[in-house]
């Protein structure tokens, strides 16, 4: 699998807005002939000639461009579905890669002798999937690439990556630009791009927790699916120390820091998203339940795994595992309920009251399903049913809160202190 995260770090690079042809093999107005590397976005492929036959469209990690670069014939036409990045591979960053990712310049010496015209042996099924997949998200993202119902902040953030890939301006520095605009566009109260995130969701710019990194630990993991191997970070839980008492909803709170900002472990390659036991423990996933979803994230966003991390990195990686959650069977509910409590908090660290309660809602939701169709220890229908009620309470909902304190009071061989929890809980509300 081609790296694009070093790809899009080391450059060359170019972006091309929704629409727009993308040149091949160039070399027009004095410029250097190339072929490419997709790096996030989607391109499709049509053949060219009066009668354009039907093509495939290009997701992130496929080269095009070769047969023309090394023919000369103009065999295809390729457009940007929406906003995509392509890393740019001339005579010198050629070299460069020969010398630094030889692996890199075989698969693109692979792919410049294949018609990207018609569909090959190489055109894998996951990608012919993926196509129909992001083909039907594309129809919700008309008229504003990736943003939805933020027109104005599309032109500005148009106008800004025109100037920062203009003449003059080192490719480096095109996508540096280009990706903070990624992570700061539309501007704080606009919707956030990508269609996997829930209406109303929004970006939260400049928010980061550097002094968290001294309470986690750098750790090797491989994922489940790609098979690769890649680091992330993981939690020193002896060093975390608790600044108030666990509240009604089980959120805990620590001094200095918030474990919700790494719970999430995301695979660099290929976006695969789960909390930390996922990786840790033998759980088998099913791919073809999550492959197509998992393409199209893959072909509308474009994570930077080694910037300081925010808390729109955060949000996103909460996302992709909710979709990644499908790919598990009987985990996949309780995944989803502690996935929704932690965006819960999270929303509410940010300010957000409208989505806090949204996802309070969905936690509730998805914790009675736990509660309903598991077999839970005493202990667990404890926290099960706090959950619930706790979810439901910041939610600004009642659906029988009272029935599930009482189970958490009545449950046998039960902590005390989940007991105690549950009586407090109900002297505020009969206070209130």
């Amino acid at each position: 699998m081609v790296d694009i995260g070093w790809l899009a770090q080391n450059g060359p690079c170019e972006r091309y807005a929704a629409g727009q042809t993308i040149p091949c093999p160039g070399g027009a107005d004095g410029s250097e002939r190339a072929m490419y590397i997709l790096l996030v976005g989607r391109v499709d492929v049509t053949g060219a000639g009066r009668k354009p036959s039907p093509g495939i469209s290009l997701f992130p990690g496929d080269v095009f461009g070769g047969s023309e670069y090394f023919t000369d014939k103009v065999e295809c036409v390729y457009t940007a579905a929406f906003d995509s990045v392509v890393y740019v591979i001339n005579e010198t960053s050629f070299h460069d890669l020969s010398w630094s990712q030889p692996d890199i310049v075989l698969a693109v010496m692979k792919a410049a002798y294949i018609p990207q015209g018609k569909p090959t042996n190489q055109v894998k099924t996951m990608q012919e999937k993926a196509a129909n997949a992001a083909s039907a998200k594309a129809k919700t993202m008309q008229g504003a690439a990736m943003v939805q119902g933020a027109a104005k902040a599309q032109e500005e953030k148009a106008a800004q990556e025109a100037k920062a890939a203009a003449p003059g301006t080192s490719a480096a520095a095109a996508v540096a630009s280009a990706q903070q605009a990624d992570r700061q566009a539309p501007p704080e109260g606009m919707p956030a791009a990508g269609t996997f995130f829930p209406e109303g969701h929004k970006h939260y710019p400049g928010i980061t927790k550097p002094t968290y990194m001294r309470l986690v630990y750098p750790k090797d993991y491989t994922c489940p699916v790609c098979k690769k191997t890649f680091k992330d970070y993981r939690i020193f839980a002896s060093k975390l120390y608790e600044s108030a008492p666990m509240r009604y909803d089980m959120r805990r709170f620590y001094t200095d820091f918030q474990p919700e900002w790494y719970d999430v472990i995301t695979c660099r390659y290929c976006y695969f998203s789960a909390v930390h036991s996922c990786y840790t423990e033998s759980r088998p996933v099913l791919k073809q339940k999550i492959e197509n979803e998992l393409a199209a994230a893959r072909a509308s966003i474009l994570l930077d795994f080694d910037a300081e991390r925010d808390i729109d990195f955060v949000f996103t990686s909460h996302y992709l595992a909710l979709l990644c959650a499908d790919g598990y069977l009987s985990f996949a509910v309780p995944l989803r309920a502690k996935l929704w409590g932690n965006l819960s908090w999270l929303y509410e660290d940010v300010g957000d009251e409208e989505m806090e309660l949204l996802a309070a809602e969905k936690a509730a939701v998805a914790y009675e399903e736990v509660y309903t169709g598991t077999r839970l220890t005493p202990v667990q229908e404890q926290t099960t049913c706090l959950s619930i009620a706790g979810m439901q309470r910041r939610a600004g909902i009642d659906r029988n809160i009272k029935k599930f304190l009482y189970q958490v009071k009545i449950a046998k061989m039960g902590d005390k202190v989940y007991v105690k929890m549950a009586e407090d809980l109900m002297e505020e509300m009969r206070m209130k």
